[in-house]
């Protein structure tokens, strides 16, 4: 007979935030952002929570491992914000973004990144990388980074990453999440309306 774990021998999960909140977040907290979501899960769950036709969902096809360069350029041709939603999987893929992300420390981009261990899109395998510190390596590579593990924690983190002097990314760790939402799959037509929605509010 085995004694059943007491309360106080059981440790308790980590506290992960809400992915679902924490993208209704940015698109409450930042209406006009230009959003750039990761390929698979990060824009299944913004299209998840959009309501109607958003032009500005810049939602990636095929493009795992750009999404922070397609993000940052486009914060370089616009002064409208800029946010992209990044996977841990991509960003572990291109890390030297974020030393160019630092080296031109645009005031109109947020990177967040979901950091969920996983590569969500194509089953779930492990991400091997719990022992890498997003964070940490943002900040040798002299850009402002925050990590979060609430969504209140997140709500937070964003607002002051928008309102800061120069770019910034948010590690923000999360449960793999599966929705059943998807955005179109007419990549030329989501870029050309992205494009669209900024230059006409550019008047150029």
């Amino acid at each position: 007979m085995t004694d059943e774990p007491t309360e106080e021998g059981m440790e308790s999960a980590p506290e992960r935030a809400d992915q679902y909140s924490c993208t209704r977040s940015v698109l409450d907290g930042t209406p006009d952002a230009a959003v750039v979501s990761n390929l698979g899960v990060a824009s299944y769950v913004l299209a998840s929570v959009t309501e109607g036709d958003r032009p500005r969902n810049f939602y990636q096809w095929g493009s795992m491992g750009v999404t922070t360069s397609v993000g940052l350029g486009l914060a370089l041709a616009t002064d409208d914000p800029v946010t992209v939603l990044e996977g841990d999987g991509s960003l572990l893929m291109s890390l030297g973004v974020l030393s160019t992300v630092a080296r031109y420390d645009p005031d109109n981009l947020v990177v967040v990144l979901w950091n969920n261990e996983v590569y969500g899109t194509t089953g779930g395998q492990s991400l091997r990388a719990g022992h890498t510190d997003f964070a940490g390596v943002a900040e040798s590579c002299g850009l402002a980074a925050v990590t979060v593990r609430s969504t209140s924690a997140f709500d937070d983190a964003y607002h002051d990453a928008v309102n800061s002097a120069g770019a910034s990314l948010i590690v923000c760790h999360v449960d793999p999440v599966d929705p059943d939402a998807r955005p179109p799959f007419d990549y030329p037509y989501i870029a050309r309306r992205a494009r669209d929605s900024l230059v006409g509010a550019s008047g150029e």
